[in-house]
């Protein structure tokens, strides 16, 4: 039997148990007394870190939050538009490879209806993450490099076409290299899936409605 860790040194082991615990059970199906099982300490060293369940919940989840933005903000340091593009698609997956546990919360979190204070903080990083999309397609288009989209819509749908992506990558079985994943959603975003080029005419012509069948 592990021997209690000393309530000062207890944080990392209890974050730790709770990224893996909520992650694979999600916030409602994991107790305080799990959390502290698995990190050896008393549920007192966790109330002596947290004030509640909830509050360690939203720690972690600002911790992934920071970490993949931080990271995103880095990317756009230098570069052409494409290759920070590209970097920010294998960053993403990289991401979910390292940091597993943690994506799992954040997907988890993205698709409850009650996020429990914890949407204020992934609203932010959601924000922000189309803002960082959206100012490397401005580049691309003033440089010449990507034709003419709205930058902002086109922001949006490059965001949820990331998120998939990466917790894609991450149920992925076997696993694939993250430059191989990353190199094919390249290959998609920048030359498309056409034979041929396409025209704005040809696309909008697919979304026009059918005739009614009778």
């Amino acid at each position: 039997m592990r021997s209690a860790r000393q309530p000062s040194s207890a944080r990392p082991a209890i974050l730790a148990a709770a990224r893996r615990l909520f992650a694979v059970h999600g916030f409602a199906e994991t107790s305080v007394r799990e959390i502290a099982a698995a990190a050896g300490v008393s549920k007192a060293a966790i109330y002596h870190h947290f004030r509640d369940k909830n509050r360690l919940y939203r720690e972690l989840l600002n911790e992934g939050i920071t970490t993949l933005t931080a990271a995103m903000r880095r990317v756009l340091d230098d570069g052409p538009a494409s290759v920070q593009l590209a970097r920010i698609v294998l960053l993403h997956l990289e991401f979910a490879r390292a940091h597993a546990d943690l994506l799992r919360l954040l997907v988890r979190e993205q698709w409850r209806k009650e996020r429990r204070g914890a949407g204020a903080g992934i609203a932010r990083h959601h924000e922000e993450e189309v803002a960082i999309f959206a100012a490397v397609l401005q580049r691309g288009i003033a440089a010449g490099e990507f034709k003419p989209v709205e930058p902002q819509l086109s922001a949006q749908a490059l965001c949820a076409v990331v998120d998939i992506l990466s917790a894609g990558y991450l149920m992925a079985s076997p696993p694939v290299a993250s430059t191989e994943v990353a190199q094919n959603a390249m290959d998609v975003l920048l030359n498309g899936l056409a034979a041929a080029p396409v025209t704005a005419e040809e696309i909008a012509r697919l979304f026009a409605p059918k005739e009614k069948i009778t």
